[in-house]
């Protein structure tokens, strides 16, 4: 793969390197398609009523956001992030570092799936056939989040309503770091107090 013209070199190791880069639309799509196998096979094995599990996908959605906030501000940005070797530094540091490398902007595809299907198996413990419903919104969520930042660091912004999600990102990135939490959406922002 060809590496972005700002990319930094974050292991020695070729196989290392190679693994921490991704190829985010790929990335992005199979998620999407993961979210919608697992609703179809909830709605083919008729886990529950249609209704209902569109209502979950629509709960799953939400709590994503909620947690796309909490993820950002109490994980990755915990400590000293952006220094060391911690593993907070080598997955969300360097983007602070090089905000414009696109092929560290998702995790990279056998890493995300294989977070994907850990957390689809968390939630059928947790929550049974419910998991049918619930984890298709909340990876579509996680898609949709990463489809949204990758916008926002590769093209420029929209001329509508959305424009404020890029603005609120700049201001995250090259202003406040501890301001503009949220990525999708600025509520939970607005919500904790973190609002630019």
């Amino acid at each position: 793969m060809k590496t972005s013209s700002s990319s930094k070199q974050l292991f020695e190791n070729p196989f290392l390197e190679r693994f921490s880069r991704s190829n985010a639309i790929a990335v992005i799509s199979a998620l999407f398609i993961l979210a919608f196998i697992v609703f179809l096979y909830g709605l083919y094995i008729q886990v529950m009523a249609i209704p209902s599990q569109i209502a979950w996908l629509l709960i799953g959605l939400l709590v994503f956001s909620f947690a796309e906030y909490l993820i950002h501000r109490y994980v990755f940005h915990h400590g000293n992030y952006r220094e060391g070797k911690s593993w907070q530094s080598k997955f969300h540091g360097i983007h602070h570092d090089i905000p414009s490398d696109r092929e560290r902007l998702t995790l990279p595809m056998p890493l995300a799936l294989a977070v994907s299907s850990l957390v689809f198996f968390l939630f059928k413990f947790l929550m049974g056939s419910l998991a049918y419903g619930f984890f298709p919104g909340f990876i579509s969520g996680y898609a949709l989040y990463l489809l949204v930042h990758y916008w926002i660091h590769t093209r420029k912004p929209p001329r509508n309503r959305l424009k404020v999600l890029w603005r609120n990102h700049h201001i995250h990135h090259h202003v406040n770091e501890h301001k503009a939490y949220g990525v999708t959406t600025p509520f939970w922002d607005w919500v904790f107090g973190t609002l630019p």
